[in-house]
């Protein structure tokens, strides 16, 4: 995880709230199914608080700009093929009180510091 590194388009983050890049890589295996595990599931998160406060759903932007170009993954393609990696930065609005982001299905997490 790191900080916003560039501009964006818009109104600044919702009081209380910090634009982050959360940086993933993601391989699918030979016999990946789009129906079966759609990518945009990979790209949800859920922040939770030091006292174990979950905030709900954080959904990633494609019109924001903090990760450089080229470097976005967006919300997930998809269209993600087997045998395929796919890697960048999510941008999110993260709750101030946060200190841990998790992905929504629970396979990444990632210490806020």
């Amino acid at each position: 995880m790191t900080d916003c590194t560039g501009g964006y388009v818009g109104d600044p983050p919702p009081v209380g709230t910090t634009r982050k890049l959360l940086w993933i890589e993601v391989q699918t295996g030979s016999a990946y199914d789009v129906s079966d595990l759609p990518s945009g599931l990979f790209t949800q998160f859920a922040a939770i608080s030091a006292s174990g406060v979950a905030s709900g759903r954080i959904n990633p932007s494609l019109t924001w700009r903090c990760a450089p170009e080229g470097s976005r993954i967006g919300f997930g393609d998809e269209d993600w093929l087997p045998g395929k990696k796919y890697a960048g930065a999510v941008e999110v609005y993260l709750p101030d009180d946060a200190n841990k982001v998790s992905n929504a299905q629970g396979y990444w997490e990632w210490l806020v510091r």
